[in-house]
């Protein structure tokens, strides 16, 4: 039995209806939000792929030391080992499906394109090819019917009836998604890498629906520093699963919120944007810097101006510095400074530069 096709009986919550109103008033200004940012839209876009690269990584525990991982993501060098591969592939599959999500179709042959993609020259090739069942999941699960031969008609029948509860237009869309990607999960298709693949195709369908937030902020980055709830969720949801009773509202929610928080970092995204096209932007770096914790480094200002380049990032640092305001703490782009004075809160006029 699986998630979608039970779905019907699993009546929405409340509190998650109020966390859909939430989320769809954000949603409605997409248009507005993506037009105002247009000509920067690639440089912001991109920085959060390489994030998104980077805490995929973390979220794997690929072998991969930090200098490699900044060189891999940022610089291109050439991979030395299957890991560094896989991150390099990582960041052309976000770069791919930035540019042709919408393109992406829910089928057996996409998502199995999706995973060579992704694996290519850092995984065996049979651990990239379907696989069959086992005696003791049939006994357990009934996995096969007499209409089922692989697990890839599993997964056909699966994508089908996505596509049918979609079409019914009785479910909130993400409900859907999260329905899908729990019974993708249990069903294991792939030899191997089906849970990274899983989360693909989740974030995919999620952009698909309009959840355009994870454009600018970072999907991954998210589920990484919530991984231990995450798991706990997903393994909750799948409890009581082959009797057609799995509840993923808990899931449910957790992606919510995840969307919702995704939707007010775009607003600061936003915020930050507008202020820099019109302020002097050493002047606005400074008044992040007085708003970070007494260490941080230039990634902490870069993730707050992305558009800013990190020539006027070095320059303003190496002011307050000269300044005696600031010193650094080593060498290097991953070298950490700390404030050589305690933080404070600035008027509206001082945080605009304004002179009275």
């Amino acid at each position: 039995m699986y998630c979608l096709k039970n779905i019907e009986f699993n009546k929405m919550p409340n509190d998650i209806i109020m966390r859909y109103l939430t989320l769809y008033k954000r949603m409605g200004r997409n248009k507005e939000t993506f037009d105002a940012i247009k000509d920067d839209y690639q440089s912001l876009s991109l920085q959060t792929l390489r994030t998104d690269t980077y805490f995929l990584g973390q979220w794997l525990d690929l072998n991969i030391k930090d200098e490699r991982y900044q060189a891999l993501i940022m610089k291109n060098v050439k991979a030395k080992t299957n890991a560094e591969q896989f991150l390099k592939n990582t960041l052309e599959t976000f770069k791919k499906i930035q540019d042709n999500v919408y393109s992406f179709e829910l089928f057996d042959r996409e998502i199995q394109d999706l995973l060579k993609f992704l694996y290519k020259n850092a995984s065996a090739e049979a651990h990239l090819n379907f696989a069959k069942e086992t005696k003791k999941e049939k006994a357990r699960i009934n996995l096969l019917s007499a209409n089922h031969t692989t697990k890839r008609d599993v997964l056909n029948d699966l994508i089908t009836s996505y596509h049918q509860t979609r079409k019914k237009d009785q479910y909130e869309v993400g409900f859907i998604d999260i329905n899908f990607y729990i019974d993708f999960i249990q069903l294991a298709p792939f030899k191997a890498h089906n849970e990274v693949i899983g989360l693909f195709i989740l974030y995919i369908l999620l952009i698909q629906n309009d959840y355009q937030a994870f454009h600018l902020s970072s999907f991954f980055e998210k589920l990484f520093k919530r991984k231990h709830v995450f798991e706990k969720l997903k393994k909750e949801a799948l409890r009581n699963w082959a009797d057609g009773l799995a509840d993923t509202h808990d899931l449910h929610r957790f992606i919510l919120d995840v969307a919702i928080e995704a939707y007010q970092d775009v607003h600061e995204i936003l915020r930050n944007y507008t202020f820099d096209k019109q302020l002097n932007k050493s002047d606005y770096i400074e008044s992040t810097i007085n708003r970070l914790p007494e260490v941080f480094s230039k990634d902490d200002i870069k993730k707050a101006h992305p558009t800013i380049s990190l020539s006027t990032i070095n320059r303003t640092l190496a002011r307050l510095r000269d300044a005696k305001k600031i010193r650094p703490l080593g060498k290097g782009r991953s070298a950490k400074w700390m404030k050589l004075y305690q933080n404070k809160k600035t008027t509206l006029n001082e945080q605009l530069n304004l002179k009275l």
